[in-house]
């Protein structure tokens, strides 16, 4: 009887998950902002990216994060000839940049003369696509059109002659600006999100609008029916300013999207009309990809005035069980360059959280540890189903012990226990790679853990 009571709460718990899990994946609170920041900072001097980068993508590939980054060798507002640069790292933390960057910029006597930026990556099978931003008018920042290139080394694109989408009609919400930002292949269907607007720097009328293509080249945008004037006669934001005294009430724009079980979630950057510096990242659900619910407790991150004085651009990636941010911070002395910025957030899902509405955990797990890679410390999760000796050790990669974390008798439960980065002799240990293993009756479970000294 109690086998079948367990193989039926395990089927129902499955269902439940398959429904719903992604609608609580919501790190929306719990943001980290790594204590190093910024981990991309500014080229060498004299160098095509000295002066600013910012507007960028991250995806993963295998244990490789890869990033495409705009940059130029003076400030983002004074300069237009923008290109995007390349970058890899392990970590997320520790970038190398290709040594042939920039991998793209403007092209003399075509429509993206002047300069390249913002670029909205997609991995589809071996192909990488990209829809970038380009500026066409010298003194003309932001632009008004976005491309699309291919390519399968992320370092040589090939580019299409003509823009793929453009800014709306004199008198459109987004006649002046248009810049993808996030693009999500969703079954044989691009879904494109992008910042539009009207106005000229710094005074731009933001809103996020939306787009979709069979193919990534030809789009139609989003575009409601019942509003049929001016600026709304041909398409429609899918993402509006907030109410009067909110974080978002003077612009909302630079969305970034994952696609979830349920639809999607995303992030963006919100900015009240009275303080334009004072830039924050907001976050929003949505079943339909139209449809959005901002979140109750935005902001989810705000500035950190260690380095920066505002914040913009966060790219998300779902990454084992941690989400992974990197962001924009613009220093808070002329001329304002950019750099790239980290933060981490855990991963929760919701038959967590039914089973922490009971108090006990369905199985033995060991999670990952929280943040990855870390530094000075790191929190590790674990559930134990049944009263029982636990055991948590931290050790080398040759197996050898270095700390006991935990080794006594535990009630079931939901448990975490911080790993300060020292062995049992209470010594700072070496940067590397580090295993910790979880022993509960006969189970024992084993991770991977990067500590960055």
């Amino acid at each position: 009887m109690k086998r079948i009571y367990l193989f039926r709460r395990k089927l129902f718990l499955s269902i439940v998950c398959l429904m719903a899990c992604y609608t609580a994946l919501h790190a929306q609170i719990d943001w980290t902002q790594y204590s190093g920041n910024p981990v991309l900072d500014l080229g060498p001097a004299s160098s095509w990216d000295a002066g600013t980068v910012f507007e960028h993508f991250v995806i993963k590939s295998g244990d490789t994060l890869k990033m495409w980054y705009s940059g130029n060798d003076a400030s983002q507002i004074f300069e237009n000839d923008f290109g995007i640069g390349y970058a890899w790292s392990l970590d997320g933390i520790n970038w190398t940049r290709h040594a042939s960057n920039p991998v793209m910029v403007g092209r003399t006597g075509k429509w993206d003369n002047i300069g390249v930026a913002a670029p909205a990556i997609v991995q589809d099978g071996d192909t990488l696509r990209m829809w970038y931003h380009a500026v066409t008018v010298a003194g003309a920042a932001p632009g008004k059109l976005i491309g699309y290139a291919t390519s399968i080394d992320g370092v040589n694109w090939t580019r299409l002659d003509a823009p793929v989408l453009e800014a709306g009609a004199s008198g459109e919400w987004d006649a002046d600006i248009l810049i993808a930002h996030a693009v999500v292949k969703d079954g044989d269907t691009y879904k494109m999100w992008y910042s539009g607007g009207t106005g000229a720097p710094p005074n731009v009328n933001f809103r996020i609008g939306y787009a979709t293509s069979p193919d990534g080249v030809n789009w139609t945008k989003y575009d409601d029916p019942a509003t049929t004037a001016s600026p709304f006669q041909f398409s429609d934001p899918v993402i509006e300013r907030g109410s009067s005294g909110s974080f978002d009430d003077g612009r909302a724009f630079t969305p970034h999207v994952l696609k979830t079980v349920s639809g999607y979630e995303m992030w963006y950057t919100g900015a009240g009309s009275a303080n334009e510096f004072n830039q924050v990242i907001m976050y929003a659900t949505s079943t339909d990809g139209i449809n959005w619910t901002k979140h109750a407790g935005n902001p989810v991150l705000q500035v950190s005035k260690s380095w920066t004085q505002d914040i913009t651009t966060p790219r998300v990636i779902r990454d084992g069980e941690q989400f992974r941010m990197w962001f924009n911070g613009f220093e808070p002395n002329f001329p304002f360059p950019a750099r790239l910025g980290y933060a981490t957030a855990p991963l929760t899902t919701s038959v967590d959280e039914k089973d922490r509405q009971t108090g006990i955990p369905f199985d033995f797990v060991l999670h990952q540890n929280y943040p990855n890679p870390f530094n000075p410390a790191t929190k590790i999760r674990y559930e134990v189903s049944n009263p029982t000796r636990v055991v948590l050790k931290i050790m080398n990669l040759l197996g050898q012990e270095v700390r006991t974390l935990v080794n006594e008798e535990k009630l079931a439960g939901f448990y975490e226990v911080q790993w300060d980065g020292k062995d049992r002799n209470g010594q700072r240990v070496a940067s590397g790679v580090y295993l910790y293993r979880l022993e509960a009756q006969a189970l024992v479970q084993t991770r991977k853990m990067v500590l960055l000294q």
